[in-house]
């Protein structure tokens, strides 16, 4: 894939990305995100120093994205589990209609 590069504003500061298969609307809506999540940061803790709030949402989304990774893990771990489990009962449903 190619890498696209996009201007974004967050906190009234332009940064010029480069990102991988995302279309513009993506990166924009993105971007609206970390703002979002910024401002929430700094009305629960009263703190306006943006370096603060860009490192504290940063571990906010790395919290979500590790949550959403382990309930990933253990889904695909049910599923492999529930998969043998039909693959066991249809070969015992197949010896007994063939043997």
């Amino acid at each position: 894939m190619q890498n696209d590069d996009f201007v974004i504003k967050i906190r009234g500061r332009s940064l010029s990305i480069s990102v991988d298969g995302l279309t513009e609307l993506e990166v924009g809506n993105i971007a609206y995100q970390v703002e979002k999540k910024m401002s929430e940061i700094e009305e629960k803790t009263n703190t306006a120093d943006t370096s603060k709030l860009a490192v504290m949402a940063a571990l906010e989304f790395a919290t979500e994205l590790y949550n959403l990774k382990q309930k990933s893990d253990n889904n695909s771990g049910a599923d492999s589990r529930k998969i043998e489990d039909l693959v066991a009962k249809l070969e015992t449903a197949l010896d007994k209609e063939l043997f």
